[in-house]
């Protein structure tokens, strides 16, 4: 059975992006070579992906719109909205609980909740 990991960075008054939303002051991503942090390895150990809406419209239209960063790791993107599915992209309309339900017993390892706030509440 797989376990649900929160992995996310967040500034000690407990905030994971700038009043504009923006996420510039993170690092420890693998990208600098004086702070490859822990990222790299996490990530090499996640069998799934969970982020809400607002993350990975955020991924997808500021941060890396032409490169889906996630190549090759299922993501399930919790939303409301009615969005078709892509190739690894599942858009997830319904509970939450019932989605880590069917991860954990899917998967054999981690199940990343990679964002934003409210999901991770």
């Amino acid at each position: 059975m797989g376990k649900i990991v929160l992995y996310l960075a967040m500034s000690l008054d407990g905030y994971i992006a700038d009043e504009k939303s923006g996420v510039d002051w993170l690092s420890g991503d693998g990208s600098e070579p004086e702070n490859p942090g822990t990222y790299s390895a996490f990530y090499e150990a996640a069998e799934a992906i969970i982020m809400g809406w607002a993350t990975y419209h955020q991924i997808t239209t500021e941060l890396s719109p032409d490169t889906w960063p996630y190549e090759g790791c299922p993501c399930y993107v919790v939303t409301h909205q009615h969005k078709d599915d892509k190739e690894g992209i599942c858009f997830w309309q319904g509970e939450l609980t019932a989605l880590a339900d069917k991860l954990k017993t899917e998967c054999k390892g981690s199940v990343w909740i990679c964002g934003g706030a409210s999901t991770a509440g």
